[in-house]
């Protein structure tokens, strides 16, 4: 395959049960012809959906063209950290919530991993690869979510205000410790409330959730017991962080980190993995002990959940803490130079875009539209009417 700038990418489209059936045709450009629920459109190398890049070959797996020139196509800082694409690209599209979840740490994911490989089996179906998933969302909507769990104090005081027996005396051990022994022995006994109390919880934070603790939380406890009317994970707003993504707005996931998204469209970006721990508001089986081995107990300040993207030049950069993975923004901006040492991605998000190189290939490109571009094409020329995520590493 002769080596070119732009490399158009045709993607996968993830059929989920949650997605939306008109969101990702509307305002991406993503046809629908079957009329499913559009979760999810993955742009990237992992097995469980390859992007693909047209060549005088015919159509060719992304994972393809990097094999045929690994250093040229990453970059060669890159092919040596990773061997390979260490990102994966989304779309996400919610129309109804995903479940609750958390995503391992490197070495919990290569325990898990090299353990389903041993065995042989589906003896640790969590672990579909041997990678963490640290992860940026980016909304295109506003974008409900819960992410990372409350303080101790406030978890308590959520408990205390249903007067509920066996929920006070949860509020209560919170409340005479403050460690993360203290908030994993209270997980767990959430995860396993009898039936009656759950029955009962659940009904008073519909009826009572708007008084209670605000319309927000309300809304929420609504739209999760509509989904999942028997589910603990109804109850999951009095212990999780509740937040609501303005368009334009970022937030990180470290993996460890119990979150669940609710409702929206949002980019997100992680690292290439596909591991996922489910804790509730789902009907897969929930691996309690895994669960609890890979979930960070420590309480997530919510004044530490917004991301505060530093200007450089026309481009918006997220500051990411892990290395798999950069994350920036582009808005109307005239023949911006750009400099590249890594492989990246880009997606247009609203508007058109014109890429252009100094060898003379340019390409054009509209909303929903994206293109890799490799390491060795080192500087370029974007102009945008609209909004461009350009994700690199």
């Amino acid at each position: 395959m002769s080596q070119t700038c732009f490399y158009p990418l045709t993607n996968t489209v993830k059929n989920y049960p949650w997605g939306s059936r008109h969101e990702l045709n509307k305002r991406f450009n993503i046809l629908n012809p079957d009329d499913q629920p559009q979760a999810e459109l993955w742009m990237g190398v992992h097995p469980a959906g390859v992007s693909y890049v047209n060549s005088s070959q015919g159509r060719v797996a992304l994972t393809d063209m990097l094999a045929s020139a690994p250093a040229e196509m990453l970059g060669e800082a890159t092919y040596a950290r990773f061997k390979g694409l260490p990102f994966l690209l989304k779309i996400l599209a919610a129309e109804s919530a995903l479940s609750i979840q958390v995503h391992p740490t490197k070495a919990d994911a290569e325990s898990g991993y090299e353990r389903r490989q041993q065995a042989n089996d589906d003896a640790t179906p969590d672990y579909n690869d041997a990678n963490h998933k640290p992860e940026l969302v980016f909304a295109i909507t506003p974008f409900v979510a819960m992410n990372g769990f409350r303080d101790t104090k406030t978890i308590s005081k959520n408990l205390s205000a249903l007067d509920i027996s066996e929920l006070n005396s949860l509020a209560a051990v919170l409340l005479a410790t403050e460690d993360g022994d203290a908030l994993s022995t209270f997980f767990i006994a959430m995860m396993q409330l009898d039936p009656v109390t759950k029955k009962q919880a659940i009904s008073q934070v519909i009826t009572r959730g708007d008084a209670l603790y605000g319309k927000e939380m309300g809304t929420i406890f609504r739209r999760l017991q509509q989904d999942y009317p028997d589910d603990t994970g109804v109850l999951a707003p009095l212990f999780l962080n509740c937040i609501t993504l303005q368009p334009g707005e970022a937030m990180f996931l470290y993996p460890g980190t119990l979150h669940a998204y609710i409702h929206g469209t949002a980019i997100e970006v992680m690292a290439s993995s596909d591991n996922v721990l489910r804790a509730g508001l789902t009907s897969k089986k929930i691996n309690l002990n895994e669960l609890i081995h890979c979930t960070n107990f420590t309480p997530t300040a919510t004044t530490s959940l917004l991301m505060k993207p530093e200007q450089h030049v026309a481009e918006s950069c997220y500051p990411i803490p892990v290395e798999d993975f950069r994350f920036s923004i582009f808005t109307a901006v005239d023949n911006q130079l750009i400099m590249t040492a890594s492989a990246e991605i880009i997606l247009v998000i609203e508007g058109s875009a014109t890429l252009s190189h100094v060898a003379g290939e340019s390409i054009e490109l509209l909303t929903g539209q994206s293109v890799f571009i490799p390491a060795s094409t080192r500087k370029w020329w974007l102009s945008t009417t609209g909004k461009v995520c350009r994700v690199s590493c």
